[in-house]
């Protein structure tokens, strides 16, 4: 009984997740699209160069905290020390604002050095300026959002998380669109990024105040440190995760240019849309491992193999798509100048499989109070990240970052797994994870045999191959019994349950 109250849990929790996730990636994506028609490559390599770089110093705001407070706000929520809870909140919110204060008044001050050293500008100079130094006031205003975030996570409000980062990405597409028919250029998406931070902060901060406990509020010295050391590995691995992030964009920028940073950013994000299940599914897990842990009833192992199984099997049809249409959909929605990124996105369609499940194994490590031990993982990657993204940039473009990539998220997937087995006996599905590859190679012959037979409209083509190719992969995983239908409809009874 008690397993299936938390298989409900992390279903119902992952499932709404997700699909605020969808609504949110699709006015992201809607975003991007109407950027493209609107800015100049130039433009629109210019403003996401910039992001990077504000992303960069995103290290220096968070030191690790905002999971440290989920983890703490779990923990304490369990052992009813709301005291604890309620200082620890506080705790977060002083040592974050300061040291972020301080470095957004720098990038600000800075912007000029930036524009001409950076970005290379001479003509849209004084555009690069200001977008650097609008950004370095929403990077401020970012705190408080996080900490809204971390406070709801930790709560395990995951409707109320999934909704309010769903708000912010409608409120940044909204106002970018009235900036741009202002004719505001690269300007536009800056303004609406700041905007929808300031609202999306007054907005939620009223419901976030309630949930803190009406305990009474005392500086502790010695939580203070627990705050700190559970969060300072997580700083050093969010700051390899920042290279593993950034320096794509970062050494395109460099080596290759403004108009390649553009091609290189519509291709990336479409290929992050296959993030979204384990996404939304590490989003719910990261609390809930926490308080399992402290229950210790064997949940959790038997909840981690479910996850394992299905995982992949969810995500493979999706990156097929994307790997066999990547041209096309490229094309569909940004143009045949963007579409000369469809390299690129093949690659990272594959590189998403690896990645889910080492993000699945990140949060769990992280909320068995492990951090220490995905920091490794993170360092192993950013260092792996860098080496290849110097070597392979300057020759291959694009290409070569992605190629960068793929290889970064294969070894920190191997890796998490030995880091993740010292701590939790977890049995690996290997045998049918090795099916699920061979169905999915099956599957990929399919697509491309469909696509040479079927001419005419594309949206029926890739329509007409989804279809088939979904509808072969999963009676091909029932026949060979890598998912169960019994174990399936079972969730789907405890999900609708009352």
């Amino acid at each position: 009984m008690e397993n299936q109250k938390y298989l409900k849990r992390v279903a119902t929790g992952t499932i709404f997740v997700f699909i605020f996730g969808i609504l949110t990636a699709f006015f992201g994506y809607l975003l991007r699209l109407v950027l493209t028609a609107n800015l100049t490559p130039l433009e629109y390599g210019l403003y996401y160069s910039c992001l990077s770089l504000i992303g960069l110093f995103a290290l220096f705001k968070d030191f690790g905290l905002n999971h440290s407070l989920i983890y703490h706000i779990s923990k304490f929520r369990t052992e009813r020390k709301f005291k604890k809870l309620k200082t620890s909140i506080f705790t977060v919110l002083f040592i974050q604002s300061v040291p972020a204060l301080i470095i957004s008044i720098i990038i600000f001050l800075s912007a000029d050095f930036l524009a001409v050293n950076y970005l290379h500008l001479s003509k849209n100079l004084l555009s690069g300026v200001f977008v650097i130094k609008f950004l370095a006031v929403a990077y401020f205003i970012q705190i408080f959002y996080g900490i809204i975030l971390s406070v709801l996570q930790g709560f395990q409000k995951m409707k109320f998380f999934a909704v309010a980062d769903f708000c912010r990405m409608v409120f940044y597409f909204i106002f970018t669109l009235i900036f741009i028919s202002l004719n505001f250029a690269v300007l536009s998406p800056t303004f609406g990024f700041l905007i929808s931070y300031i609202i999306s902060v007054a907005l939620f901060s009223p419901f976030v105040v309630k949930l803190i406990p009406k305990a009474k509020f005392s500086f502790s010295k010695e939580l203070t440190k627990h705050l700190i050391f559970y969060g300072f590995p997580i700083m050093l691995s969010g700051a390899a995760g920042l290279i593993v992030g950034y320096t794509d964009t970062i050494l395109i920028t460099y080596f290759r240019g403004l108009e390649e940073v553009g091609i290189y950013q519509t291709a990336q994000p479409t290929a992050r849309l296959l993030w979204f299940f384990s996404g939304a599914l590490a989003t719910v897990l990261f609390p809930l491992v926490t308080e399992l842990e402290t229950k210790k009833d064997g949940t959790l192992e038997k909840g981690i193999s479910l996850i394992y199984r299905y995982v992949w099997v969810a995500l493979i049809p999706f990156a097929l798509m994307a790997f066999a249409f990547s041209k096309e959909i490229l094309n569909i929605f940004f143009g045949s100048f963007y579409a000369q990124g469809f390299s690129v996105l093949k690659i990272l369609a594959i590189g998403a499989i690896f990645f889910s499940i080492t993000q699945i194994n990140g949060v769990i490590l992280n909320g068995l109070n492990k951090p220490q031990n995905f920091a490794k993982i993170i360092y192993l990657g950013a260092i792996a990240n860098l080496i290849g993204n110097l070597i392979l940039v300057p020759i291959l473009g694009i290409t070569g970052a992605a190629i960068s990539t793929l290889i970064t998220y294969f070894i920190m997937l191997i890796f998490s797994f030995f880091e993740l087995r010292k701590f939790i006996k977890v049995k690996l599905p290997i045998l049918d994870w090795i099916k699920t590859f061979i169905l999915g190679s099956v599957v990929l012959c399919i697509i491309y045999l469909l696509k040479e037979i079927i001419v005419g409209d594309v949206f029926f083509e890739i329509l007409i191959c989804f279809l088939v190719s979904i509808s072969v992969f999963f009676y091909l995983l029932i026949i060979l019994k890598i998912i169960n239908l019994k174990e399936i409809f079972s969730l789907i009874k405890q999900i609708i349950k009352k």
